[in-house]
């Protein structure tokens, strides 16, 4: 088994316990806007992205009640985990993955939408 953590990993002292953003680089998270979600770009990393595992994080938001607090918005989430709009992300992020899928895909509320059937396709499945 391995475990990515984003903070405080101490190999030395848990093995499989490996610090995230050494191994892998991901996307933005805590997208509010529709029309940003496909986008891709490196939002954590240490050191370059090239060589590494990567995630997307595909999941839209909101502000609940106008405020800075961001929570997943289930009343869209059937889009947002539709087969078109991961695999137009996922296509996006290969340009940076070095002409590859991402490894690891961030979703919420995964009983919404065609999340499964987009990453049967993702694996040529």
């Amino acid at each position: 088994m391995v475990v990515f953590v984003d903070s405080e990993a101490d190999t030395s002292q848990v093995e499989y316990l490996l610090p995230q953003f050494d191994n892998m680089w991901e996307t933005p998270y805590s997208i509010t806007d529709a029309n940003e979600l496909q986008m891709c770009k490196v939002d954590r990393v240490n050191g370059s992205p090239s060589g590494k595992l990567y995630m997307i994080n595909h999941s839209l938001n909101y502000r609940f009640l106008g405020t800075d607090i961001i929570v997943p918005d289930r009343n869209k989430a059937s889009t947002t985990n539709s087969l078109d709009s991961i695999v137009k992300h996922a296509n996006e992020c290969a340009k940076l993955g070095e002409g590859r899928y991402p490894n690891f895909v961030l979703l919420d509320w995964v009983d919404c939408g065609t999340p499964f059937e987009a990453l049967k396709t993702l694996n040529g499945l």
